[in-house]
């Protein structure tokens, strides 16, 4: 062998040495991953911390509107007090009452006196055997209209209808953040799949590279220059494989397991990869459909659908300011019998006791500053809808826009990867028939692998395109 040639094999194969021996050994896992589907990935979500609170906003709801119906619940009060000093009964009183308040505006009232006793006052005296009234009192001014318990009955209705919404507006967010998550974790798992081909290509290249040297077919700079794109290629599947770590390790926390006991979280998915392929919904296809559904984005999208209670809750309380203007005229009329008469007796209405109320402040002014501040309100609560009803319209017909321009990108990028894997493929025939070099087919690999990242990262950011359109239509 000429010495020249002999030297430069030393030397090659020192080198090569070099860079494997630096280089760590690819293995592969001898455990068979398990595939999480994102359907079951979906399924999972069902125990999820989150889905439990946006559950418990409806159980708030009804209890708010259980407080407001005590508002009418018919109430019983009884006194009883008895004074007797230095062998003199003062005075033995005994009150027993039922109130009755009606969703109209008036209480039923009924009850039972007895009072007597040397020094008790003579009205306050009744008939041996006590005294029975049953009678009704009613709101001739301000409480006709509306009163406080019926105020807060109606805002409790609309609280109810609120916690509704918000239980599908978390769900929505729940829903958002999780297959978003998913599908990031789908394309770190792609891009590392891509990397570990490429790895793998490249290290057998070498080997080959390295025997075709020793026969020698080629000179020693192209295994040279083989090794150098194995140790770059090792490099960036560090990097894609520290990426699916962070991102495996992201979607945990929307992975939650029930034990039996308790929900807790699944801590770790080492031994789990996503779907092979990704799936897009095929209702989003139609862009002039999209389009105008954006028109009723106010009546599907929660964060848009909570201000109707909203506002109803202030225009309940809107109402009882207005009705609190008017001066309070209250009337009570109690019919009067002795609790021992026949019952005939019992019907007469010649026995009686009646009253009225009235008062008003002159100026009314803290009347009219509470229903100003709560006009203000309204119209604050009105315009801050149609701003965000604005906002979140505008962000559909631009998620839409871009997603119709990733598909033709996805459509282009899936073309220049055919077409640059037909032009590798005929560059490898080249170089076995001794007519390419290393250095052309590298060239080749680079190019085809980052259309391949390019595929994968635009068929990710469609699939979060439509995540995002269907989040702000509020039917994810």
């Amino acid at each position: 062998m000429n010495p020249r040639r002999r030297n430069n094999l030393r030397v090659s194969t020192k080198l090569i040495a070099l860079l494997v021996s630096a280089s760590f050994t690819w293995k592969m896992n001898a455990q068979s991953p398990e595939t999480l589907t994102f359907d079951a990935f979906k399924e999972m979500l069902n125990n999820h911390p989150a889905l439990r609170v946006a559950n418990l906003s409806v159980v708030k709801g009804e209890q708010e509107l259980i407080k407001a119906r005590g508002a009418f619940d018919p109430k019983i009060s009884a006194t009883h007090q008895n004074k007797f000093f230095k062998a003199t009964e003062y005075y033995n009183q005994t009150y027993i009452g039922v109130d009755v308040p009606l969703r109209a505006p008036l209480i039923l009232k009924s009850s039972f006196e007895n009072a007597n006793g040397t020094y008790i006052s003579p009205e306050e005296t009744t008939p041996n055997g006590g005294l029975v009234n049953a009678g009704i009192a009613v709101p001739l001014g301000q409480g006709l209209i509306t009163d406080k318990g019926r105020t807060e009955l109606r805002q409790a209705k609309a609280y109810q209808r609120y916690a509704a919404i918000e239980q599908n507006r978390l769900i929505q967010d729940l829903r958002y953040e999780a297959y978003r998550q998913y599908w990031e974790w789908w394309m770190s798992g792609k891009v590392l799949d891509i990397n570990r081909e490429w790895v793998s290509i490249a290290e057998q290249r070498l080997a080959d590279t390295k025997n075709r040297f020793l026969a020698g077919d080629i000179a020693s700079v192209d295994t040279l220059e083989t090794a150098i794109q194995v140790q770059n290629r090792k490099q960036k599947y560090q990097s894609a494989e520290a990426k699916w770590a962070k991102e495996s390790l992201d979607l945990t926390s929307q992975m939650w397991q029930d034990n039996e006991l308790n929900f807790v979280p699944i801590e770790s998915i080492k031994n789990t990869v996503p779907q092979q392929e990704i799936s897009f919904d095929e209702a989003l296809m139609n862009v002039n459909v999209l389009s105008d559904r954006t028109n009723s984005v106010s009546t599907t999208n929660p964060q848009l659908l909570k201000f109707t209670p909203m506002l109803e809750q202030l225009r309940a309380e809107e109402r009882w300011k207005k009705e609190q203007m008017k001066p309070v005229v209250n009337l009570q009329y109690n019919a009067l019998n002795q609790a021992t008469s026949p019952a005939d007796d019992m019907l007469t209405m010649n026995n009686y006791k009646w009253g009225a109320q009235l008062s008003w402040p002159i100026f009314m002014r803290k009347a009219k500053g509470d229903l100003g501040l709560t006009r203000v309100k309204i119209e604050e609560l009105e315009l801050e809808a149609l701003q965000k009803t604005t906002v979140i319209r505008n962000k559909a017909l631009a998620s839409i826009r871009q997603l119709e321009l990733q598909r033709l990108q996805l459509a282009n990028v899936s073309g220049n990867v055919r077409n640059m894997q037909r032009l590798l493929d005929a560059e490898r025939e080249k170089f076995n028939s001794g007519e390419s070099s290393v250095f052309l087919i590298n060239t080749r690999e680079q190019q085809l692998f980052d259309l391949r990242v390019q595929e994968t990262e635009i068929s990710t950011q469609l699939k979060l395109q439509e995540i995002e359109i269907l989040y702000l239509l509020g039917t994810l």
